[in-house]
Parts: structure tokens; C-alpha cells; sequence
């Protein structure tokens, strides 16, 4: 009978300990699974979060990208508008420095032109000169000499009157296509004497290439009278 009774007694104590291992397995149980919920409802949470800041960043990233987009198409408006500018710039620079070239160019030739017309007109006289030298009689050349003489002592004194002489000239040189008379000579000294207000000495020079007719140099002033004078302006208003 004891050994029914412990039997039972070891029973009992047996199925209370189930009961309570049931008891405290089950509470951990749903501790565990309470514990897995929460932090299955926090990983839902933070994973929520995490895929709102993603796309917020994605958001962000793509406003980013647009607007480096928009000023990268801005900076390459300006910088094609700046590079037209400075294209069209420097092609009204090369425009122009290309008409100040052709301007020069055709000053230079202008200037060219009127020389070699200069040269030739000068060489056309003295050629002009050389042939009438050598083929005019010699009376004729003496009395186209006088002529000349004549008229530049009776009427090239004039325009002398109202210039400025430089101080101090004693010898005015006469280049003549003859020798002068001792009466053209004594009226060339007295016309000299008038304008200057003294006498001088004339330093004469005979120059048959002169044709006819007589030069003065009075310091750097030259009073041309000669043919060959006379033939060059002819030949100027021409």
C-alpha cells in the first residue's frame, strides 16, 4: 500500500513538474515569439524607413541630377553665345585689320603710283630739257634766255616782298643758262638789295641744262625762273 502510495506520490510530483515545465515553457514560448514579433514589427519599421529615406535619396538624386542637367545646358548656351561673340569679335578684328591692310596697300600703291608719275613726269622734263639743249639753235636758247631773265627781274621780285629772309645772308647764288650781263647782274643785285635791305654778293653758276632763264637760292628759298621751271608746272596743270 506505501508502495502504491509513493508510487502515486512520484506520479503526482511528476505531473506537477510537467505541468509547471509546460507552464514555464509556454510562458518563454510566447516571450520568445512577443520578443520576434516586436522585433519583426521594428525591422518592418526601420526597413519602411530605410526604403523612405532610399527614396528620398533617389528623389534627391534624381532633383540633383535635373538641375545639373538645367545648368549644364545653361553653361553651354553661354559658352556657345560667348564663343559666337568672340568668334564674330574676331572676325571683325581680322575684317578690319584685313581692310587696314588693303587700305595701306592701296595708299602704298597710291603713293607708288604718284612717285613712279613723279619720276617719270621729272624725267620726261630733264629728257625734255636734254633734247631742246641739244637741238635748239643757239640764238634761239639766248633769246629765250633773255625772255625768261627779263621777265622774272621785272615781275618774280614781287612775292618776294612779304617773306621772312634769315639773318645774315652776304651770297645768294644765280644759277643761269648763260652767263649774266653786267646789266642784268647790276638789276639782279639792285632787285636783291630792295627785298633784303643790303647788299650781297652773287655767287653765279652757268648750267646750260637750265635751257633758259635763271634760279635763285636765297638761303633754303629758290625763286625759279628758268624754262625747265616753266615746262614742270605746265606739265603739272596738264
Amino acid at each position: 500500500m506505501q508502495i502504491i502510495s509513493l508510487i502515486l506520490f512520484q506520479v503526482f510530483i511528476f505531473v506537477g513538474l510537467i505541468v509547471v515545465l509546460r507552464r514555464i515553457m509556454t510562458k518563454n514560448v510566447t516571450d520568445a515569439t512577443r520578443h520576434l514579433e516586436e522585433l519583426n514589427h521594428d525591422y518592418t519599421k526601420k526597413e519602411q524607413e530605410i526604403n523612405r529615406q532610399l527614396q528620398e535619396a533617389q528623389k534627391k538624386s534624381q532633383n540633383i541630377l535635373k538641375e545639373a542637367q538645367e545648368e549644364a545646358e545653361k553653361l553651354k548656351a553661354q559658352i556657345i553665345k560667348e564663343s559666337e561673340s568672340e568668334r564674330d569679335k574676331i572676325l571683325n578684328q581680322a575684317r578690319a585689320q584685313s581692310d587696314t591692310v588693303i587700305q595701306q596697300a592701296e595708299k602704298s600703291r597710291q603713293a607708288l603710283i604718284s612717285e613712279l608719275e613723279e619720276r617719270i613726269e621729272r624725267e620726261a622734263v630733264n629728257k625734255a630739257c636734254e633734247l631742246m639743249q641739244a637741238t635748239l639753235p643757239e640764238q634761239f636758247k639766248q633769246d629765250a634766255h633773255l625772255h625768261w631773265v627779263e621777265e622774272l627781274l621785272e615781275n618774280g621780285f614781287s612775292q618776294l616782298e612779304h617773306l621772312q629772309f634769315p639773318q645774315g645772308i652776304q651770297e645768294i647764288k644765280i644759277t643761269s643758262a648763260f652767263p649774266l650781263t653786267e646789266g642784268q647782274r647790276k638789276n639782279l643785285s639792285k632787285k636783291l638789295k630792295n627785298v633784303l635791305g643790303y647788299e650781297v654778293v652773287l655767287k653765279e653758276e652757268v648750267e646750260p641744262k637750265v635751257v633758259a632763264g635763271l634760279i635763285i637760292t636765297i638761303g633754303s628759298l629758290v625763286l625759279d625762273g628758268s624754262l625747265k621751271n616753266k615746262i614742270q608746272e605746265k606739265t603739272k596743270s596738264a
